[in-house]
């Protein structure tokens, strides 16, 4: 403050986690979990895949059961057919092209802390830096900018 020394009456209206420092506190501690595209188009997909799988196992399920073959092989067929539909090298493949991508960022000095963060700076426009001084010099100017 401005103030060197003197008496003065004040009013207390928050401590601790209350003040604007303790929100302020609060806000960078916690961790949204927002969804990345990645995930999304994931999500859509396997949503997809489960539908299909289930509408072919239920179509198999009637039809078995119209040819008149047992319960037992009517519902193991149908679980084989559901199960059949189920892409088991998904997740190998979505790791192993994130992992690759990760790497060739790693060459050009970009450090990746989760692999889903590949996937969302690729489709990235713009990064932002903040190197003018606002936080220590309290100007907050552009020095140069570059247009594609």
């Amino acid at each position: 403050t401005q103030i060197k020394e003197g008496k003065a009456l004040c009013l207390c209206v928050a401590t601790g986690d209350w003040t604007v420092m303790g929100l302020l506190y609060e806000m960078t501690q916690k961790e949204e979990d927002e969804e990345t595209p990645l995930r999304r188009e994931i999500d859509r997909f396997v949503t997809i895949i489960s539908a299909i799988a289930i509408f072919l196992g239920v179509l198999f399920l009637v039809i078995s059961l119209m040819m008149g073959l047992s319960i037992i092989e009517v519902v193991v067929f149908t679980i084989g057919i559901i199960v059949a539909n189920v892409p088991e090298g998904l997740l190998a493949t979505v790791t192993v092209s994130l992992t690759l991508t990760a790497s060739r960022m790693k060459d050009v000095m970009v450090l990746v802390k989760n692999l889903e963060a590949v996937e969302t700076l690729g489709s990235t426009s713009v990064i932002c830096s903040d190197k003018t001084g606002t936080l220590t010099q309290g100007r907050m100017t552009a020095v140069k900018a570059f247009v594609n």
